[in-house]
């Protein structure tokens, strides 16, 4: 299979070559009119690229051009970092004032010439050969072809199999009935509104029997009882509205309609399908333009006309189904494994056979787990082992194969699974190409994918959106995960978000068979490495790293778990072009040759045993993202960190020796990610020594970074003594944070006037309005800040605040009006001795009160009264505003039975209660037997409401809960009530 089109790194040549950078390089090393004509030619030979893409495939000598392309691309790109490698050197010894020997003797006459000489000679080389590549253009006929939008166009239309409404007689069909009763009962659902044509969309990665279950459901006895009229049109990717206006005339009528206008076959539409409740099909749909969709479904009769009327759609896309409208898609997936083997073995053994061959058996159960319940490929491999004869060298070979989409006689899975890579646009496939660098089953986060690709230059900056880097790799994240190529492999987080991502197996295999040798995954089974890899991984490998890997033109170099080879100083010598190094290995010590590692953008060094990162990390001036997780012996940064000018990602957490934090992060202006800070000393007797070690500062380091995401913010006792930071606004402006976590010293003693300082302190960190967590811990002050204690106005202040963690904060006695929020779905108050209310609401307001909480903790919290936790009526005698509406899921310990009382009575839509270590005699409310939702009940450490509920007065009012658990010191009951 041909290389992969650099499409994305040769667009980020062209944006390099046109920066006024490289325009001040081309002046400096009098290369300026060379630089100028290598971008004329690449950008002759970048707008073919969408034409040879779609023709590579067929030809073996386009195959050969891409080839040839690939190389120079690449070196062409390894050129440009070499110039700006040399200017931004430049730069930051000026700006450092290093104008000792060293850098004299660089920029000395014979120095300058010499590399001017070196790198003009580069350039010609480089240039010359890509002349040659765009003198083939002409030779295969290329036609340049402009992408208006990166985002939406395909490279090709690539027809996919016609299907039709029929199941096919030979196809036994398993583990659908569920499925198929679900679509019907959406297809039977009277519809909630007349404005807009309901829409059911099915939608699933290639293989899974999408077109299978809608031909389930059109056959469907019900269904055709309960449509007068049903059509089914075959879509795939061309979607023509005119095209698919005539096809379904044809379904509904079984007549040709050519050579009719749009007008006229709107009006034959009107006629056969006005006044009938119908079911329009529309299968295979791969089409993502909206104004298409639009003008699509305008051309249908108004849903008015006929109540009841349905359109079911299949696709691979959930773009495809949001563009319909439909946020909430049917997903289909996988077989179960009884499913899948019941399946596999009604193809692979006539009746019966499977009892005279128990060894094959055991053999096509493993298969059939490899097949991860897709049922094309189980009907495949079944068909292809059942005219073996039976073999076990048969059976057994297939097991063993790596790689399943390349088998079966007529390959009919590749080319399925095929259509969604050649439906990707352009900029999509090498992202995409890339994920074979993973091994299957490998769980990876968004965000160290789009890091990624923003290392090997393959994510196009948007202009007319501003968005940076990391919002486009989101944006192409999306589109692929839309499309079934990514699957969501944990479950969400409080904020909704997924947590990671994997590829299904046969994606995988899908991905791998598309890079071909570009991409290896080093185990012990590879005893050599393919002359044109680029991309190394290393996984569960535990023998030295093969010879032939020094000199290849690695750009990654990726250990995917703790396993990896000893990386000795030769080999990091020989990835001299790597743009990704990530390694598992324990290293004591980081190897001196890292740090001349020019092209580097991306390193990531977490659970390494070093004590001290090194001064060579300083000299890699294109580093985009530097990640030392869970170092645990790390306790000393390397001077000069604001040397790393083109960092955008400095990855750490609290696991480690650090007491303070690297100094001139301030000048680190593209800086974005820096989920832990840890505060210095920043008292005017301190700051002048502080700064000379190379120490970071205090709070007004992070004033002018545009972080995003996480931020956690530790030893904040450290500013107390500061006069003129505490007065600064330090967060307010960063509108990307979405998590923030406040903390000071666990037990910390302070002053009347320490405290006030503190206070102070929290004043400078009021968030911006977009933030969504917020955690305090062991703050010492006894009030809040003023922005958390608003007596009105903290709605508008912290609209989209989801969860809320303030844990040992010991002193402060009163809580802010958290009810007011109207986006909090969690609360955590763990360990506030001395709160005693929570302040009152403004008792004239009409809100609801905990609008959207859903989880609520308490612990340790026995001083406080019931003030301030349910909303009072406006007016004596009227009912007062709702008060914790959704909350689902309640936990109280080690509080008074009165605020206790409270909330239970409070909460009418709890599922789940718990209740511990409650001294107060404490009985439930009546209320209880109301709580009809409420499935578990838990209470533990309160003997006197344990003897209530186990054989006591209590036990009727809980005797409707299915799980109760009672426990008391020694003593445990456990209830499953049906």
């Amino acid at each position: 299979m041909a290389e992969q089109i650099p499409y994305g790194i040769a667009g980020n040549l062209l944006t390099r070559l046109g920066s006024a950078v490289f325009h001040e390089i081309g002046l400096m090393y009098g290369v300026g009119s060379e630089l100028r004509r290598l971008e004329d030619t690449l950008s002759t030979v970048r707008a073919v690229l969408v034409d040879a893409e779609e023709k590579k495939e067929s030809s073996q000598a386009v195959a050969v051009w891409v080839r040839r392309l690939n190389d120079v691309v690449y070196d062409a790109d390894d050129l440009l970092d070499d110039f700006a490698f040399e200017e931004l050197r430049r730069k930051t010894d000026v700006r450092g004032g290093r104008f000792g020997g060293q850098v004299r003797d660089f920029f000395s006459s014979s120095n300058h010439l010499a590399f001017r000489f070196k790198m003009g000679r580069r350039i010609k080389a480089i240039r010359e050969s890509l002349d040659d590549i765009a003198k083939d253009i002409s030779k295969f006929n290329f036609v340049p072809i402009v992408v208006i939008s990166d985002h939406v166009v395909p490279t090709r239309n690539v027809r996919g199999r016609e299907t039709c409404s029929v199941v096919e007689k030979s196809h036994k069909i398993v583990g659908r009935d569920k499925d198929k009763m679900q679509i019907i009962e959406l297809l039977m659902q009277s519809p909630s509104s007349y404005e807009n044509m309901p829409i059911v969309a099915i939608v699933g990665m290639g293989g899974l029997g999408k077109t299978t279950l809608a031909q389930l459901v059109y056959n469907d006895q019900q269904v055709a009882s309960y449509f007068d009229l049903k059509m089914w049109v075959c879509v795939s990717d061309d979607f023509d509205v005119k095209l698919l206006v005539r096809n379904v005339i044809k379904s509904a009528t079984n007549r040709d309609v050519e050579n009719l206008e749009l007008d006229q076959l709107q009006k034959l539409l009107k006629e056969n399908l006005d006044g009938k409740r119908y079911l329009l099909v529309l299968d295979d749909v791969w089409n993502e333009d909206v104004q298409k969709w639009g003008q699509f479904i305008t051309l249908l009769p108004p849903v008015g006309a006929n109540g009841g009327s349905k359109i079911l759609v299949t696709t691979r896309s959930t773009r495809v189904a949001s563009i319909m409208g439909i946020d909430s898609p049917y997903s289909v997936e996988g077989l179960k494994d009884v499913e899948s083997w019941e399946l596999f073995e009604s193809i692979a053994f006539k009746m019966g056979e499977e009892k005279m061959h128990p060894n094959l058996v055991a053999i096509g159960k493993d298969i059939v787990k490899m097949c991860k319940g897709v049922p094309l490929v189980i009907r495949t491999l079944g068909r292809v082992l059942r005219y073996k004869n039976h073999q076990e060298s048969h059976w057994l070979s297939i097991k063993n194969n790596k790689n399943l989409i390349l088998l079966g006689d007529k390959n009919d899975i590749l080319p399925v699974l095929r259509l969604s890579y050649d439906n990707l646009p352009i900029h999509l496939k090498q992202c995409f190409g890339y994920c074979a660098l993973f091994p299957k089953d490998y769980i990876f986060k968004r965000k160290e994918l789009v890091q990624l690709w923003m290392a090997q230059g393959y994510i196009q900056p948007s202009y007319e959106n501003e968005y940076c880097l990391e919002d486009v790799g989101d944006e192409y994240f999306e589109d692929l995960l839309s499309r079934s190529l990514f699957e969501e492999a944990e479950v969400k987080g409080v904020n909704n978000d997924t947590l990671s991502y994997k590829m299904h197996d046969l994606i995988h295999d899908l991905a791998q068979s598309i890079v071909n040798s570009e991409v290896i995954i080093l185990t012990n089974d590879v005893k050599a490495i393919p002359k044109r890899v680029h991309h190394v991984s290393v996984f569960g490998a535990t023998n030295e790293l093969p010879e032939d890997l020094v000199d290849k033109p690695i750009r990654t170099y990726f250990e995917c778990d703790d396993y990896g080879f000893y990386l000795r100083n030769r080999y990091i010598s020989s990835l001299r072009c790597s743009r990704v190094i990530k390694v598992d290995f324990r290293w004591q010590q980081i190897p001196t040759p890292l740090g001349k590692l020019s092209h580097l953008r991306y390193l990531d060094l977490s659970f390494g045993l070093f004590e001290n990162l090194p001064s060579g990390v300083t000299r890699l001036k294109n580093l985009q993202t530097l990640k030392v997780y869970n170092c645990l012996w790390l306790k000393e940064w390397p001077r000069n960190m604001k040397n790393l000018i083109n960092l955008r990602h400095l990855e750490i957490n609290a696991y480690n020796k650090l007491t303070y934090m690297p100094g001139g992060l301030r000048e680190l202006t593209q800086l974005r990610t820096l989920p832990f800070f840890l505060v210095g000393n920043e008292s005017d007797s301190w700051e002048g020594s502080w700064h000379e070690k190379g120490m970071g500062g205090g709070l007004s380091e992070l004033k002018f970074l545009n972080l995003r995401g996480q931020l956690e913010i530790k030893w904040l006792s450290n500013m107390r003594g500061s006069r003129k930071a505490n007065k600064e606004a330090i967060l307010e402006g960063k509108q990307y944070l979405e998590s923030l976590t406040l903390s000071y010293p666990r037990g910390s003693r302070e002053s009347e006037e320490e405290m006030e300082a503190m206070v102070s302190v929290m004043e400078s960190l009021q968030p911006h309005s977009n933030l969504k967590v917020l955690q305090v811990e062991h703050y010492s002050g006894v009030r809040f800040p003023n922005w958390m204690m608003m007596n009105d106005g903290l709605d508008l202040l912290l609209p989209k605040l989801v969860t809320i963690t303030i844990r040992n904060c010991e002193r402060c006695q009163v809580l802010p009006t958290f009810g007011q929020l109207p986006s909090l779905k969690v609360l955590h108050l763990h360990t506030l001795p001395a709160v005693k209310n929570m302040k009152e609401d403004y008792p004239l307001s009409a809100k609801p009160f905990f609008p959207s909480l859903k989880t609520l903790t308490i612990y340790n919290m026995p001083s406080s009264s019931s003030n301030g936790w349910g909303k009072r009526p406006d007016v004596a005698g009227q009912q007062p505003p709702p008060s914790y509406p959704y909350l689902e899921h309640l936990s109280l310990s080690k509080i008074t039975a009165e605020l206790c009382l409270q909330l239970i009575c409070a909460s009418s839509s709890l599922k789940s209660l718990q209740i511990s270590e409650i001294k107060d005699e404490l009985s439930l409310p009546e209320e209880m037997s109301s709580l009809s939702n409420l499935h578990t009940l838990d209470i533990w450490g309160c003997p006197y409401l344990y003897e209530r509920c186990n054989n006591g007065e209590d036990r009727p009012k809980i005797s409707h809960i299915p799980y109760i658990r009672l426990t008391c010191f020694n003593k445990c009951v456990l209830f499953q009530l049906n």
